[in-house]
């Protein structure tokens, strides 16, 4: 009898337990269910979150995704915003408007501005910390010198670009980022077309090659504007730039910061190309996953494969206010790879170039082959029909039979280069035939250098007018490119150097 009534209230307690794990089941379905409707109902619209989106980071925006790795002005996304550029959050789900300036209505009223609690780096930015500039007019604040240069000083691709800015912590703030293609504009100097608000249309709004900013047989109102002062290489695109005579002509502050068309503050190499975080939309530009970027060297606006090293280089930016900048917008602190930076920097009897104090050339320099040269600074001449004009009436050292050389005369003028002797063109064979392809590796030069006179002087970053034309070819003249020792085959319309002579060589 008690053996039975031990069995009846063992089964009476197995009876209770099973249903209470019945309810408990049922209770973890139902609290299941409500994630998952929580998930569904998510603005990052990708249903679960633990699903990974694939197409996250291919630069498109595919279905299910609010953007792909681009940025747009805060304004466009909400117009209760009134400034700052709004990111796309690392998982493509939305937008980050942490820089975001203003009262929008979609505005956290418990968190001013968006900032994000997790980030609280951001809060302590020192804008009076080296490193960085801050534009005083667009509140953009700029990583100054550029950081990353890649694996011996080649640019990262632009992958690792994007990774480098996000990483990156700088006067305090870890929300640095690579710019737009609007943003790298601001920073443009000298070249008109390619600033804010000119001729050339790239933009966040204009970025298809294949519609609004393609240049179809010369159509499109904007010509070559894109090009910048490249364009003066090529006769058609010249004319077809949209440059005035104000544009490519480096002040003496640029022409001392490594002679880019950049704002003077920059330092650090500023002149490479530089990528932004703008895509290039057209059909090859998606096939290619092509961003585009702006090379300071001379205004020129192009896009590159997103995998393509080597090609630009890495600036980050972030957006400020006007608290942000500093109460006195001093220069940036001069480059410490720098000897000089004016003529006041070096002693007596030396002048800087090229950031390195040289000797201040006298006013004329005789060779050793006879012939005596206009020394130190020199002015560019547009057009090969007015090169000759300033050496004719040039009075100079006492004398006044100065002359525009001719192509041998500038050739003897190279230094360090024995293969600019080599090149057949001459006075005598100045035919592209003739001259140039009878030794066309000798009239190419010993590459990257300076191969002018330390006596002249060092202004190398243009070609030089010789007084020899092509008579087999319609509108060529034969010029000399300091920077290379090569002989060039150059438009009579271009604009270069006029470094006179007089006498004769021995």
């Amino acid at each position: 009898m008690r053996l039975f009534r031990f069995f009846v209230i063992l089964s009476i307690i197995f009876i209770m337990f099973t249903a209470c794990s019945a309810d408990d089941e049922e209770e973890t379905d139902t609290e299941s269910g409500n994630n998952q409707e929580d998930n569904t109902g998510d603005d990052s619209g990708n249903g679960d979150e633990n699903q990974q989106n694939t197409n996250c980071g291919n630069g498109l925006t595919d279905t299910g995704e609010v953007c792909d790795g681009n940025a747009q002005e805060c304004s466009s996304i909400d117009p209760g915003y009134t400034g700052g550029i709004a990111t796309c959050k690392p998982d493509c789900s939305g937008w980050n408007t942490s820089d975001c300036k203003g009262n929008s209505s979609s505005e956290d009223p418990t968190n001013p501005g968006n900032e994000d609690p997790t980030n609280p780096g951001n809060g302590g930015f020192d804008k009076d910390s080296k490193g960085i500039w801050v534009d005083p007019d667009t509140y953009l604040i700029w990583e100054n010198p550029m950081g990353h240069k890649g694996t011996g000083g080649l640019g990262p691709n632009h992958a690792k670009s994007v990774e480098y800015c996000e990483n990156l912590v700088l006067a305090g703030a870890d929300d640095w980022r690579l710019p737009t293609i609007d943003e790298l504009r601001t920073i443009v100097r000298g070249v008109s077309t390619t600033m804010t608000g000119g001729t050339c249309p790239t933009s966040e709004s204009c970025s298809d090659q294949d519609t609004c900013n393609k240049n179809k047989n010369n159509s499109q109102p904007y010509g070559y504007s894109c090009f910048g002062c490249y364009a003066l290489d090529d006769q058609y695109k010249d004319g077809e730039s949209f440059l005035t005579e104000d544009d490519c002509q480096l002040s003496d502050v640029q022409l001392g910061n490594d002679e880019c068309y950049i704002v003077p503050a920059m330092f650090g190499d500023p002149c490479n190309g530089t990528w932004s975080n703008t895509p290039n939309t057209s059909t090859a530009g998606k096939l290619a996953n092509a961003f585009w970027y702006l090379n300071y060297k001379a205004g020129y606006i192009g896009s590159d494969s997103d995998t393509l090293s080597g090609a630009n280089w890495v600036r980050c930016v972030r957006q400020g206010t006007a608290d942000d900048v500093p109460e006195q917008d001093a220069e940036a602190e001069q480059n410490p790879d720098w000897e000089c930076k004016v003529e006041a920097d070096c002693p007596e009897g030396k002048w800087c170039q090229n950031h390195t104090c040289v000797t201040k050339p006298a006013e004329t320099y005789v060779a050793a082959n006879g012939l005596e040269w206009q020394g130190g600074e020199v002015t560019r001449v547009e057009g090969w029909e007015n090169a000759a004009a300033p050496c004719e009436s040039l009075e100079l050292a006492g004398k006044s039979d100065w002359r525009l050389p001719n192509i041998d005369e500038l050739k003897s003028l190279v230094k360090g280069c024995s293969k600019t002797s080599e090149c057949a063109v001459s006075v005598a064979t100045p035919g592209y035939n003739e001259g140039y392809l009878a030794n066309q590796a000798a009239c190419k030069g010993c590459g990257t250098g300076n191969y002018l006179p330390e006596e002249v002087g060092s202004q190398i970053q243009y070609n030089y007018w010789s007084s020899t034309d092509d008579p087999t070819a319609s509108k060529q003249v034969w010029s000399v490119d300091f920077k290379t020792a090569a002989v060039v085959h150059d438009y009579n319309t271009a604009n270069q150097y006029v470094r006179c002579v007089r006498g004769s060589m021995n």
